[in-house]
């Protein structure tokens, strides 16, 4: 890995990752890549405790930041719950650099990460190239019927495609069972047995 010019105080964290995660610059930091998932953002560019107005008791662009999807923090949260939300992004954890214990917390999360714990990471979207306004659509065929040497514009004609027809959702509701003629039996039963007593 090539030691990016953005880190100084956190560049040794970089040591503790797998050795097959990628970085990129990223938000005035470094971001880490592993399995196609960005996992960790290290940043020590700013050092503003204020976000859109709002003053954090901490440092909030200097420390590590955890993208996790937002479903799954919990479980994050109850096995580190020294991780804050981060102001900036709803879908990052913070640990703010001047923690007390950070050099350990860090150790303990990146072990996590290098087991591939299914916890961490968000999934990156590639981007698709962008097709350009003069080209042809893929789903206009031309008509060689006849000929168009002298047309201003080509004969096209569209193929309308067959609807896709998704399944209805299942219900997510629990069917509950009739469980009032059993009820019915079962004190009937009992009345009997009192009357019997």
């Amino acid at each position: 890995m090539s030691q990016p010019e953005i880190l100084n105080n956190l560049l040794w964290i970089e040591e503790l990752l797998p050795t097959d995660v990628i970085q990129k610059s990223m938000h005035g930091g470094v971001g880490y890549y592993l399995d196609e998932k960005l996992v960790l953002i290290l940043v020590e560019s700013s050092f503003t405790y204020e976000h859109k107005g709002i003053t954090y008791p901490y440092k909030i662009w200097n420390g590590c930041l955890f993208p996790i999807v937002r479903i799954k923090q919990n479980a994050v949260f109850a096995k580190f719950p020294f991780l804050e939300n981060h102001p900036a992004s709803p879908n990052w954890l913070y640990l703010p650099a001047d923690t007390e214990n950070f050099d350990e917390d860090v150790r303990l999360i990146l072990r996590d990460i290098k087991k591939r714990n299914p916890l961490f990471g968000i999934m990156v979207e590639i981007a698709k190239p962008k097709k350009k306004a003069d080209s042809v659509s893929d789903d206009i065929q031309f008509n060689t019927s006849r000929p168009s040497l002298f047309a201003e514009k080509p004969m096209a004609s569209k193929t309308k495609s067959k609807p896709v027809i998704k399944p209805a959702p299942k219900s997510l509701k629990k069917v509950k069972a009739n469980k009032k003629q059993t009820n019915n039996l079962l004190l009937s039963v009992l009345k009997r047995k009192n009357t019997l007593s």
